[in-house]
Parts: C-alpha cells; structure tokens; sequence
C-alpha cells in the first residue's frame, strides 16, 4: 500500500502547486474578487475561488486512487460528494447565494452520503440523518475558519495525516490514500494562500475541504474505525466553531451573520498575524490528534486522554482573553435612553421653501411631489454617506460627534435659507445585520443634519424614523420607550435617541426638531405594495382570528400630509409624532389588496405559536426574524394612540384603499 500512497500523494502534490498558475487568469476573468469590509481579515481585494486547484488536484489523485484498485466505492463517494459541495461553493463565489439555499443543499449533499454509507456499512436508519448533519455541518465548520492566511492549508494537511494514521492502524487502504491525498492538495496550496499577491481558497476550497473532511470521519466511523483516530484532530475547530455558535445565539446575535469573534479571528485582533494564529492552532490540532492516537493504543487512560483535548481546546479558546481580547458588546443590551421628548417651539411665519435630503427614495420623491402640487418651493439634497461604530448605543455620544462632523459645514451651506428640512434619507435593511453604513445611515446622520439644520436657522427639522423602534408594543403612541428587535430597528431608535439629545440641548433655540414614526408605508410602484398585492390575492393571504385588528399599512399620502402639517404648524408640536392610523383593518387589507377575496382566519393560538418559533430561528439568521415580523403585522396588526397628527391629518382611507386595489401609478394629491 506505501507504493501506490506515495502515487496518489505525489499527483496531488504536484498538481496542487502547478494548477494555481492556470486558475488565477480564468479567475481574475470572470471576477472572482474578494472585496474586504468590516467583517474581514485582509484590506486589500484579492482573487477567490482558488479552491479549483486543490480540487483538480484531489480529483485526479482519487481517480488515479480507484485505478489503483483502493477501495473504489468509499474513494467513488468521496469523488461525487466532494466535487457536489465544491459546486455549490464555486456558485456562491460567482453569485453570492443565499444561506437558505447553501444549507439546503449542503443538507441534501450530506443526507446523499449518509444513506450511501449507510447501505455499504448496514448502519441503522439514524446514522443517514447524523451523518447529513455532521457532513452538511462541518461543510460550515471549514467555511467558518477559512478567514485567514493559510489557515484552511494548515487544517486540511493536519487532518490528512491523522487520517493517514488512522487508515494504516485500522487497515482501511482508502482512509490512507483520502487522507494522502487531501493533505497534498492543501499543503501545496499554502504558498499560494501566504505569498503575494494572495490567492484565496473561496468557497470553493472551504466546501471542498469541509465535505471532505465530513465524509471521510462519517464513512470512517461506520466502518468500524476508532472515533479517537479520526475526531479528536478537529476538536480545536469544532470547539472554536461551536462555542461561537452557541455564544452568538445566546446573545442573540444571527448565528450564520457574518462576523469576526472566532477565537482566531480574535488573535489576530490581539497583533499576531496570520501565520502565528494559524501555526497556534494547527500545533494545538496535532497535539489532540497525537493524544486521541495515545489514548486508542493503551498509552494513556481515555478518560486522561480526552480530559487533555478538551484541556487543549479550553486553552485555546481562552488565549484570545489571555492577550487582551474582549467580545464586542452584544447588540442587545439595553439602549441608553435618558432622554426626554423636547417640543419644537412655536414659530410664526411663512414656510415657503422646503429641502428634502433623500428625496431619490420611495418616501423622499412621494413627499416631493406632494409638496410641490402645494405650492412650495422644494430643494432636493443627497444625503452624504457617513459609518459609525456599531458598539455606540448612546444618543448622547452620537449626538456630540454631529457637533465636529467633517460634512457638516458643507450641509450648513446648502440648507441656509431653507424653511423646513426633511430628512427621507437611510437605510432601508429590515433583515440586515448591524454595520457601520446602517448605523451612519439610520443613527448618526440624523444627528449630523439637526445640527446642520440648526445652523443654518431653519425654522423645523422633520426626521422620518419608524414605528418598528417600539418593536412588539402591543400599542404604538409617541414616547421615547424603545423595544427595537432588529438592528434595523436599532439604528432607528438610536438615531432618535440622538435627535433628543440635540433637542435637549437647547429646547429653544431655532429649528425645532420633530420626529416623525412612519408605520408600513405603501404607494404606487413600491415593490412592498406590489408583494402585499401578490400575497393577498394567493392562498397565503391570512389573519389571526378575529381580523379585526387595527393594520400598520398606510397610504404614502398620509405620511406627506402629516410631514406638511407638522412643517407649517405655527404653534408647538410634539417631539414625536406618530403617522395616523388609516382606519383599515387586517383583513380589510387582505381583502382590498387581494380584489375582495377575503383571507382565512386562522386561530389566534397557532398564529402565536408559528411567531414564538420565527422568532427563536431569527437567533440563529435575522432573515427568520424579519419574517416572523411580517407575519405578525399581516396576522395581529398593531393598535396606535390617537396622538398629535390624528386630528391634524384626515382620516380618509379611499387613497390607500385605491393603491391597493389597482397598484397602478397614482400621483399624490
């Protein structure tokens, strides 16, 4: 068996060196680009999808492997489970596909596996869904570490040799040549991923080696072979992997979000570089592997052996602490919320000139339009773009950076002689994470341009934030309580936060600041209206018993009739103003949105029941909480005070109800 491993190594080898040569032009060709954000270990855009080498490589080695008569049915296996996961990472390197999508296929290349290795080794049915989810979940576990340098090198050659050794004492001639094999392929690998200009595995290579990996230990154990020959060389991973994974849920941060509180990634925040963190990690992998073969040959008491590895891995999960390290805040610790809703004052006069920053936006060009058939003078301004750091949740200190931002002046310019400013500008992510564009969007923006307001002397500052900051409430009203469930909503309740906090500077001082809680907008040509028409006229479309239930849908109409009165009001008005409810409630929607079809009332307990278990998914991916939000404002609705604009506004809902009806183009009246 030496003979033909030293065969089918050399070929990975060597190829795995040579094809990188061949694979970059045809990368940089079809724009494999990794572009580097906040989230990412590396600054500068770099090739991807450089997994192609080392799966050429181990494709060629396992076919020369078969000839060679070693085992053909695992080693054919392996062939087809690994190039199957390798296309799907290949896919998400080029498109970008979604995790729903990725984990369904990852599950089904896993459950193909498990129920192939189950006929060869005459397994029980539960081993088909154990193995699907360990092959689809290490899949990820090799997707998750692939962050820096040479890392994924490292853990692939480390795990080859272990299973080298497992397959020569074990007698197992296709776990030796899988395992050759794979440590050749990464292990030439690693000058391309260490040198420059780097070369990066992608999905492509995570994939490959995750499903690799997956399969063989599955494959392996159902064959008889030792879990302490072939686990214990992943313990560092799986516990870097699951003790992330099971923090991230905890603090109610989405498990698949992208991020960077990996222990390595860590390290690597402490001032190591890459090659330091990886060689940590990969000696801490050899030295488990060396343990669990010591424990399987009598040389140590498994008990001993196993309290090492779990010592090791505790080690290892300790050391980014160690050296000074700590977790970013968890985005769900309370808001600092002290301040208190400061009226605008009154202002006599004339409101003439109006200037709507964001006005390209649905919202922004609705408001446009309704206040130039009015009359007004109206001035379109583009919102700058600004970052701010996710870990701030005081509007004080948002507020106080505003003072010396660097756009300032330039706005003071362009809203001197302006009346009114609107600000319609932000990030409209109900599902995304919380990045420093959604903060600088949603929360520090605001700020930035009330302070420009002010300077400039207009006479009102109309901010349009969203009723979703009160989250669940069972009722909306215009206070300054905060129950943001997202980190959209988030941003949204801190970018209020830091609007009263530069009203609370001066409650007098001219360009009165009012805040205005939109609630789910629609209008012509909006794709959320157009949806909530789809819905409504499918088998979908439904309400909690009884259907009664005041809805958050208004009219685009609505909210620019509430924008023009708080605008024009001479007198004082609230610091907070919440947009009217329309008068529909959530089956009327449905049924006017849905061309009369009247929608099916399901019972208020199992509507329940199905958002409790939406809720708890959008822990592990905020897509789920996103969702079970929609579902409830479709199901329960959300009831409203009549506050400041509900008798300002008129209450007639025959635009709304025209707008979801035809859902053709209307103009705002």
């Amino acid at each position: 068996m030496a003979a033909e491993l030293w065969l089918v190594g050399t070929l990975a080898l060597v190829l795995g060196a040579v094809l990188p040569f061949a694979i970059r032009p045809l990368l940089s060709r079809i724009g494999a680009v990794d572009v580097p954000n906040e989230r990412s270990s590396h600054s500068a855009p770099t090739l991807r999808g450089g997994g192609l080498a080392p799966l050429l490589a181990w494709d060629a080695a396992l076919i020369l492997a078969i000839a060679l008569g070693m085992d053909a049915v695992p080693l054919v296996l392996l062939l087809i489970a690994t190039n199957s996961a390798a296309a799907v990472g290949f896919a998400d390197d080029l498109l970008s596909l979604g995790s729903g999508l990725r984990l369904s296929l990852q599950l089904i290349i896993g459950l193909g596996a498990s129920i192939v290795i189950l006929a060869v080794a005459s397994q029980s049915g539960w081993w088909a869904i154990i193995g699907m989810i360990f092959i689809a979940g290490y899949i990820n576990v090799a997707n998750f570490i692939d962050g820096i340098n040479g890392i994924s090198g490292i853990h692939g050659a480390v795990a080859g040799v272990a299973f080298v050794v497992a397959g020569v004492a074990s007698d197992q001639p296709w776990l030796a040549a899988s395992g050759v094999i794979l440590a050749a392929a990464f292990t030439s690998f690693l000058p391309w991923n260490l040198r420059r200009p780097h070369l990066f595995l992608g999905d492509t290579g995570s994939y490959l080696l995750g499903s690799a990996i997956g399969v063989i230990v599955v494959m392996a154990l159902s064959l008889g072979v030792s879990p302490l020959l072939v686990v214990p060389v992943l313990a560092p991973w799986l516990a870097d992997t699951g003790a992330t994974v099971v923090r991230r849920f905890a603090r109610g941060e989405g498990v698949l979000s992208a991020h960077r509180t990996h222990a390595y990634q860590r390290l690597t925040d402490t001032g190591l570089v890459h090659g330091s963190v990886t060689v940590v990690v990969g000696a801490i992998s050899v030295a488990t592997a060396f343990i669990g073969y010591l424990a399987w040959n009598g040389a140590l008491p498994i008990w001993a052996g196993l309290a090492i590895i779990v010592a090791l891995c505790a080690f290892y999960l300790a050391l980014p602490r160690l050296r000074g390290s700590r977790l970013p805040s968890s985005p769900h610790r309370p808001l600092a919320a002290s301040a208190e809703v400061v009226p605008a004052p009154s202002a006599p006069g004339k409101r003439r000139r109006w200037a709507v920053i964001g006005a390209s936006g649905f919202v922004g060009a609705g408001v446009v339009r309704h206040l130039r058939a009015r009359g007004y003078e109206v001035v379109e301004l583009p919102a700058p773009r600004l970052e701010y750091d996710v870990d701030v949740l005081d509007g004080v200190v948002l507020a106080a950076s505003a003072k010396t931002d660097a756009s300032l002046a330039g706005m003071v310019e362009q809203l001197v002689g302006v009346d009114v400013v609107v600000n319609a500008a932000g990030a409209a992510a109900p599902d995304g994470d919380a990045t420093r564009q959604l903060w600088g969007a949603n929360a520090y923006l605001p700020a930035v341009l009330a302070q420009a307001s002010r300077q400039a002397r207009a006479v009102r500052f109309v901010q349009l934030s969203s009723a979703a900051v009160q989250g669940r409430t069972r009722r909306l009203d215009e206070t300054p309580r905060y129950a943001p469930f997202s980190p959209y909503s988030r941003s949204k309740a801190l970018g209020e936060l830091a609007l009263l906090a530069v009203a609370g500077t001066d409650p007098n001082a001219t360009g009165g600041i009012v805040i205005v809680r939109a609630t789910s907008v629609q209008g012509p040509g909006r794709p959320t209206t157009q949806n909530l028409r789809r819905l409504a006229g499918s088998r979908l479309a439904s309400v909690a018993a009884p259907g009664t239930q005041p809805s958050v849908v208004s009219g685009l109409h609505g909210l620019a009739a509430t924008i023009e009165s708080i605008g024009t009001e001479q007198g004082e008005v609230p610091g907070i103003v919440l947009q009217p409810w329309e008068g529909l409630s959530v089956a009327d929607v449905l049924r006017v949105a849905g061309g009369e079809r009247s929608p099916l009332v399901i019972p208020r307990w199992l509507c329940s029941s199905a958002l409790s278990a939406g809720y708890f998914a959008g822990r592990i991916a905020p897509q789920f909480a996103g969702l079970a939000r929609r579902l409830e404002m479709m199901w329960f609705g959300q009831s409203q005070v009549s506050g400041w604009a509900s008798d300002r506004v008129s209450r007639d809902d025959s635009w709304l109800r025209d707008v979801l009806a035809a859902g053709e183009a209307h103009h705002v009246r």
